[in-house]
């Protein structure tokens, strides 16, 4: 009788420790089923988290996108507003200079088209003046009595060989004598240079002449005066 009961108890035990062992590897299989399912909720709930981060990172970009397509289109409304702008303004500009160039070449054509008149009706009157001074020329030049003082039109012959610059200053000096004014400067191959004055006083014509700078000697031949000029 006591070897059964210690048989039952020893199959009690082992069936105790049976039974805890798989209790306890019940509960280890709970725990890694609750690992397990905490994992994939976890995976699940990164997968959604990444999913929401992306949908929000692609609004946000053609959001961006969006802005920035607006931005570059009011860029190019703003730069072709300008570009019409200054095209208008260069066009305008240019229609106002080109109205004062026309402008301009009319005044310049009036003013040349005056100026020409005025040459040819001074050339004109000129040349009258110089006809009547070569007639009186021949009779009308006559020394003052006893005074060496001439009046009225006179001719100056210029021998040859003529300093074109000395020949400037003595016309020079011509036009600075008082009651003198000088009616004609010419000249011609067959005749030579010469000089046209008119004397409104009687005036010490050859004594003048004589203290010119320029001139080298003073001599009256008939109704002409020659006059030699310096050498520069």
């Amino acid at each position: 009788m006591r070897a059964k009961g210690r048989a039952r108890l020893v199959r009690g035990q082992r069936a105790e420790r049976e039974a805890k062992e798989k209790a306890k590897k019940e509960a280890e299989r709970a725990k890694g089923r609750a690992r397990l399912v905490r994992g994939q909720r976890a995976e699940r709930e990164a997968k959604e988290k990444a999913k929401k981060e992306a949908e929000l990172a692609a609004k946000e970009r053609a959001k961006r996108e969006a802005e920035e397509a607006k931005e570059a289109k009011r860029a190019e409304e703003k730069a072709k507003k300008e570009a019409e702008l200054a095209a208008k303004e260069r066009a305008k500009r240019e229609a106002e200079e080109a109205k004062e160039a026309k402008r301009a070449e009319e005044r310049a054509r009036k003013e040349a088209e005056l100026a020409a008149k005025e040459r040819a009706k001074r050339e004109a009157e000129e040349a009258k003046e110089a006809k009547r001074a070569e007639e009186k020329a021949k009779g009308a030049v006559e020394p003052a009595v006893g005074a060496g003082l001439y009046e009225g039109v006179m001719e100056l012959t210029i021998v040859p060989p003529i300093d074109l610059g000395q020949m400037e200053n003595l016309e020079k000096d011509l036009r600075q004598v008082e009651n003198l004014r000088l009616v004609l400067v010419g000249g011609s191959v067959d005749e030579g240079n010469k000089i046209v004055v008119s004397a409104e006083k009687p005036i010490p014509l050859l004594r003048i002449l004589g203290e010119m700078p320029a001139v080298e000697q003073v001599v009256r031949k008939g109704d002409k005066i020659q006059v030699t000029l310096k050498a520069e």
